[in-house]
């Protein structure tokens, strides 16, 4: 696997990595993270290859025909894109993260936004800044912006207004600027694919925290860091553990040594928190669910794991068909 290579963090908010220099380069706003089908940079095409080491610069779009691609912003937050989808990224900067959603549709999971952090969207003729962590879509034809979970502060024209958790707004020129109720997310291709990259995103934020338990040698804070297995980019907070919006957990690596033991974590195979209304789940041999969520992951076993906590069975996909275990 080659000898690793560490980048120290900027202030709170990281671009630290750990991964072989053969692999990738140092994470930062526009690192390209997964490529599905047709995808650009600029023009020129990208694919699973270029994962790890292309960039989308200052100025540069990001394009899809028929495919998707995940783009990182700041530690904790990325973007994906739809088929026949473009985004131009403005700023690169961690405190200062601009994007521009051209064509098509975007989703933005935000895991952790800092206080540090300044991260803008902009969609027809408004811009959004992410003000909490959460989940956001934006939608080019119509323009639109729904905050699927978090809140944001859109402004248009001289006007700013608050959009809070399962609110949307319409944003064609000359529509008024107002914020309407929404009973549930549009569960399409984007949402299901979004869903299933975040159970990557976990897993290979779990791998690698593992790697640092206890916050051994080589940790360098909060950041981005490279999973060899997997050959993504995995988030890993400094403080503590939390769900992300789509229901899987993050853990920083003072919780790899104490807690996964304890739940059935270990390398080789993850369990993950299902969310409500699913079935199945992803990776694994034995799993724990939190007792909020259902559904679980493939490989089989069965853990206990303290009082609040449950034992589940295997199953699930991956590991034989869908299934999972259930609460």
């Amino acid at each position: 696997m080659g000898w690793l290579w560490k980048v120290m963090p900027l202030a709170v908010m990281s671009a630290a990595l750990c991964l072989p220099v053969e692999a990738a380069g140092p994470a930062q706003p526009g690192s390209l993270n997964d490529v599905e089908g047709q995808v650009t940079i600029g023009g020129r095409r990208v694919t699973q290859k270029n994962i790890g080491m292309a960039q989308v610069p200052p100025g540069g779009v990001l394009a899809t025909e028929a495919g998707k691609a995940e783009l990182l912003l700041t530690p904790g937050t990325v973007l994906r894109i739809a088929d026949n989808s473009s985004v131009r990224v403005d700023s690169a900067l961690l405190t200062d993260t601009r994007v521009s959603v051209m064509r098509g549709s975007a989703m933005v999971e935000a895991d952790r936004v800092y206080p540090e952090n300044h991260i803008q969207i902009a969609d027809g003729n408004s811009t959004t800044l992410l003000a909490k962590n959460g989940l956001y879509r934006f939608d080019a034809q119509p323009a639109a912006l729904s905050v699927l979970a978090g809140e944001a502060k859109l402004t248009s024209a001289d006007r700013t207004i608050t959009v809070k958790k399962s609110h949307e707004v319409m944003l064609a020129a000359g529509t008024k600027l107002k914020a309407r109720s929404v009973d549930r997310p549009k569960y399409d291709e984007l949402y299901a694919w979004s869903d299933m990259r975040s159970r990557y995103l976990a897993n290979a934020s779990a791998q690698v925290a593992e790697n640092y338990a206890g916050g051994g040698p080589g940790w360098a804070g909060t950041g981005w860091y490279w999973d060899q297995a997997l050959g993504m980019y995995g988030f890993i907070p400094a403080d503590g553990w939390f769900y992300g919006p789509f229901g899987y957990p993050f853990f920083s690596p003072y919780w790899a040594g104490y807690y996964w033991p304890a739940v059935g974590f270990g390398y080789g195979g993850y369990g993950y928190y299902g969310r409500p209304g699913f079935r199945g789940g992803y990776y694994g041999h034995g799993y724990a669910a939190h007792p909020a969520f259902r559904g679980g992951v493939a490989g089989g076993g069965r853990v206990s794991a303290g009082p609040s906590m449950h034992s589940f069975a295997g199953g699930g996909h991956m590991g034989g068909g869908f299934g999972g275990g259930h609460r």
